[in-house]
């Protein structure tokens, strides 16, 4: 790639930058005052999302007052349960909360189908957030792994430890395996779209992977995972479309993350032994600074930044990104630091 590729595209097609690229997982939320305006204009937080005008907005606050590297579209992962007929709604405090959730091997069985045309508010947000760009920002569009939708869809709400979701796919394996593949083929169809409307590079978020221990994590998520991807690869639409995997503290090695064949690997805040040895030339990397040091002093903010930095000085395709999402109570001039000093390395 030329040197007026835009930098995330080059280091997901694992360059070795002088300066990654960097940008933030929630960039556009509620640390931001703006945000926050625009949001009180709303009582559910899907109706927002279905708001293809207010999504680029949001989109593009955080590129406005930072000047990132890449913008991501603003949506929620669980727009394609919505589409599923479970019925999603946000209540205050308590986050997502689904009117007909999954309860038993039936309501699989008896699922509509999933039809792409009913997030098109998705993809014209997508449209509308790529015409609103500068040529050289790339957009990244998303949607939630198979697993994570699953895991929402069966406990019918957030949860800490999902022990109803653990418990159902203990007692249902073969029901549990089927809703996987409808989201994994829900999944595909979606993303398309999303490449299709102008999306540049796609982040799949396994939120929940943290519930899951190694072999389940094989199991429920990665074999699904590593499908969904092979079919990106795959098909002409999405071919050229680099694909970055999240997965929330994952009980694995980094061989076996690594096996998912995804373009990058988004890794979380904690995984500090993952071996990026056995990721040169093969993946780039993303992350990976905890967002709470984002609360603590700038002297603190540079040190564990630096600490970054030096890691991955000379990885071939490095991200700078966080390990998780930026959270409300982070103060904004501390985001606009961060990325200050990042650039300044």
């Amino acid at each position: 790639m030329n040197e007026s590729t835009p930098l995330l595209l080059r280091a997901l097609n694992k360059e070795k930058l002088s300066t990654p690229p960097i940008w933030f997982m929630r960039q556009a939320g509620r640390y931001m005052p703006e945000y926050r305006k625009v949001r009180s204009k709303f009582k559910n937080f899907m109706d927002m999302c279905k708001d293809p005008d207010v999504c680029c907005e949001l989109a593009m606050q955080p590129i406005n007052a930072f000047s990132l590297d890449a913008a991501i579209l603003f949506s929620d992962i669980l727009t394609i349960p919505d589409a599923f007929g479970l019925g999603v709604e946000f209540i205050e405090n308590k986050g997502p909360v689904f009117k007909s959730p999954i309860k038993s091997k039936d309501d699989i069985h008896n699922l509509i189908g999933f039809n792409p045309e009913n997030l098109s508010y998705v993809y014209q947000a997508v449209a509308n957030i790529k015409r609103a760009l500068p040529e050289n920002i790339p957009l990244i569009g998303f949607c939630g792994s198979p697993w994570t939708l699953a895991a929402y869809s069966i406990e019918g709400h957030s949860s800490k430890d999902f022990k109803n979701t653990i418990n159902f796919i203990t007692k249902n394996t073969e029901a549990s395996h089927l809703l996987l593949s409808k989201l994994t083929d829900a999944c595909f169809l979606y993303l398309r779209k999303q490449v299709q409307a102008g999306a540049d590079v796609i982040q799949i978020f396994d939120s929940w992977a943290n519930i899951l221990d190694a072999q389940q994590l094989n199991e429920f998520s990665f074999n699904y995972i590593r499908p969904l991807i092979t079919a990106l690869k795959n098909d002409p639409v999405t071919s050229n479309t680099p694909v970055i995997l999240f997965a929330r503290n994952p009980k694995c090695n980094s061989k076996s993350i690594l096996q998912t064949s995804a373009d990058c690997i988004s890794l979380y805040w904690s995984m500090n032994d993952f071996d990026h040895s056995l990721a040169i030339g093969k993946t780039a990397l993303q992350g990976n600074l905890n967002p709470e040091i984002l609360l603590e002093s700038k002297d603190i903010i540079k040190k564990e930044t630096y600490k970054i930095l030096d890691k991955f000085k000379d990885f071939p395709g490095y991200i700078f990104n966080l390990g998780h999402g930026l959270t409300p109570d982070i103060c904004p001039d501390k985001v606009k630091y961060l990325t200050e000093i990042v650039r300044e390395y």
